[in-house]
């Protein structure tokens, strides 16, 4: 089963189904290999009630999702634009190796498509992702805040 329908897969299976692909099994074949759950597996979830006014609203919500999702993209132009023309005050130093805080955690997809640590780095002169329990996202917030 998937758990994430924004990833690849999911995506690739909502558009076929949006372009009137109904089959089960031929939306399972696009699975990505990195999926955990076998075709077969993904087909059965598939099976289902391929209703007009259901399909509609599937339309819908995937027309709003990637609206936002070219709106973030937007932002995060903005913000990486506006990072770039801040004073260097690195002074020559280099990025400390990124600490790792536990296991590894999914990459959040509604995270900077950019390398906001580097950049923030580079505008404040510290990496303020190396004290406990500070990510980028937090990083950013407080120096927004500031």
């Amino acid at each position: 089963m998937l758990t994430d329908i924004s990833g690849v897969t999911g995506q690739a299976i909502i558009k076929a189904i949006l372009d009137g692909e109904c089959d089960p099994h031929k939306l399972a074949e696009l699975r990505d290999p990195r999926v955990k759950a076998n075709q077969e597996q993904i087909a059965r979830h598939l099976e289902g009630n391929w209703q007009q006014d259901l399909l509609f609203v599937l339309k819908q919500e995937h027309e709003a999702y990637e609206f936002c999702q070219k709106q973030m993209a937007a932002c995060d132009d903005q913000l990486l634009q506006h990072l770039q023309q801040r004073q260097d005050r690195s002074q020559g130093a280099s990025l400390p190796e990124e600490k790792r805080k536990g296991r590894l955690k999914k990459r959040k997809t509604n995270a900077p498509q950019f390398n906001l640590r580097a950049d923030l780095f580079r505008v404040t002169g510290t990496d303020l992702t190396q004290v406990d329990g500070i990510d980028v996202m937090t990083a950013m917030t407080i120096l927004s805040e500031v």
